[in-house]
């Protein structure tokens, strides 16, 4: 029996190790195709984005015959993508400046602060999460307009509302983590609250300002629903794509070219960042 015994577990070991195999191999099968499907339709956008209306509507699955930029510069002109990227890019860039900031502060103080009110107010921000949108459109569009935030700057802090419930509850299980004996060291040098946080908290929230930055960017540069009952017509991007899309007039070619013009920038950003998005999603989740 002894004897056997080592071969016994020799077999049940290499069972266990035949088994983590083939379940992530499985895994890795699944994600691939899973991949390909979310990919696919890009592709489609990028190969009809250089054919003409009819070869798209003749054969939407072909490779281009020829490689032409002809679409890509008349839907330059006329969406004016200078002017509209560059409102896009103010609204994402302020309003992700200033979600990173409030929430940021606002999850700080409701941390430090032990007491029913903070917790109350937490629990507020984590509510706001499960809102639809949809439920507040109506009554904000109308306030908007009573504040006169109707505009490409008016906009800004409407996204900062709504972007800082989901950036609240990231740092607020970060922040948990980060040692209380280092600020109060700091508080005893004579260091203000707000010299504590932006000089020895704020920095060492850097894999949550990143995924904070990253979800709130896609979200923002791609929105479509919030600008089309705030701003005028035509504003941001994905607004002027719209003028491809009309009852009257459906250019898929110009509209394709116009889609991976809009997409270009974000996708770049998003690649230069993508390591931070799980690890700061993670860090947040796992500390918290």
């Amino acid at each position: 029996m002894n004897t056997n015994q080592p071969s016994l577990e020799h077999l049940m070991e290499r069972k266990k190790f035949n088994l983590r195999i083939h379940s992530r191999t499985i895994a890795q099968v699944v994600m691939f195709i899973s991949a390909l499907l979310y990919l696919f339709p890009a592709f489609l956008t990028l190969i009809n984005s250089f054919k003409t209306d009819a070869e798209i509507m003749i054969s939407p699955l072909s490779l281009p015959q020829r490689i032409s930029f002809g679409n890509y510069l008349q839907a330059w002109k006329e969406i004016n993508f200078p002017v509209v990227v560059g409102n896009t890019f103010v609204i994402t860039a302020l309003s992700t400046v200033g979600i990173i900031i409030v929430s940021s502060m606002a999850a700080y103080m409701l941390v430090r602060t032990h007491s029913k009110l903070s917790l109350a107010i937490y629990f507020l921000f984590v509510f706001n999460m499960v809102v639809p949108f949809q439920t507040v459109m109506i009554p904000l569009n109308v306030t908007a307009a009573n504040l006169n935030l109707k505009s490409v700057l008016g906009i800004i802090p409407i996204y900062i509302g709504l972007g800082c419930p989901l950036a609240v509850f990231m740092y607020h299980g970060f922040i948990k983590s980060i040692p209380v004996q280092i600020e109060e060291s700091a508080a005893i040098d004579g260091a203000s609250v707000m010299t504590i946080y932006f000089r020895l908290v704020f920095p060492l929230l850097g894999p949550i300002h990143a995924t904070v930055a990253i979800l709130d960017v896609l979200w923002i540069w791609n929105d479509f629903l919030l600008p089309l009952i705030i701003l005028p017509s035509r504003s941001t991007l994905q607004l002027a794509q719209h003028i491809f899309f009309g009852m009257y007039r459906q250019q898929l070619s110009l509209a394709m070219a116009s889609l991976v013009l809009s997409a270009s920038p974000v996708v770049i950003f998003y690649l230069c960042l993508q390591k931070y998005i799980i690890k700061g999603v993670a860090a947040g989740a796992i500390k918290g």
